[in-house]
Parts: C-alpha cells; structure tokens; sequence
C-alpha cells in the first residue's frame, strides 16, 4: 500500500532535508506497511539558526517502537536540546508544528 506524505505546517525558514514520514499509523494501520516506520523519517534544518529538527522510529519496522524526536543545534547529536519519545504520531505532529515556530526555538538562538 502507498501512503502520501504527512502533511505539516512548517514556518519560513525550514529546509526539507529529507521526507520519507507518512500518513502511515499504527493505530490506524495496523502492520501493515512498517517499512513505513524507519530510523529516518524527517529532518528539518533551519540554516539561519543552525538548528536541525530529526524524526525517526525506533527499533525500524518494528509495531512496538516508538517516534523519537530530537531537536539538535550546531550539530550537536549527543546534546539535543529537545528530545521527545512517543507511539503518538499525532503528538509528534504537534510538536514539530511546534518547534518549528520561532516563539518556540528563539529561546536557543544566542546559545
């Protein structure tokens, strides 16, 4: 089965480093594409501010794993400044919308 891309409200400045998270959901899917579920999901890069939003699924292809995202600034991989774990694919919608938000990620711009 082909699921389209997870729609998401991003703010300017945001580059689509890569895009493989999908409308896919365990809790409304099932088992039937965890191929779906991989360890890259989604990165986010905001050049300007040199923050990285990263999304992936962890263990890969596996019902019982959970989303992890992080939020990374100047690359940084070991300190994320956020990091969030869930089964909730609408919470982690929730929290990329969020992050992304300069009222939100302007707290770590003079860091």
């Amino acid at each position: 089965m082909f699921y389209e891309l997870q729609p998401l409200r991003l703010q300017a400045g945001w580059k689509i480093e890569f895009n493989n998270f999908t409308e896919y959901d365990t809790d409304l899917h099932g088992e039937n594409a965890l191929h779906e579920l991989c360890e890259d999901l989604l990165r986010l890069y905001n050049e300007k501010v040199n923050l990285i939003i990263d999304l992936g699924w962890y263990p890969g292809c596996d019902i019982s794993g959970h989303y992890v995202l992080e939020l990374i600034k100047d690359f940084k991989w070991d300190y994320p400044l956020e990091r969030i774990s869930t089964k909730s694919k609408k919470e982690i919608i929730a929290y990329i919308e969020k992050w992304v938000c300069f009222e939100f990620f302007a707290k770590y711009c003079n860091k």
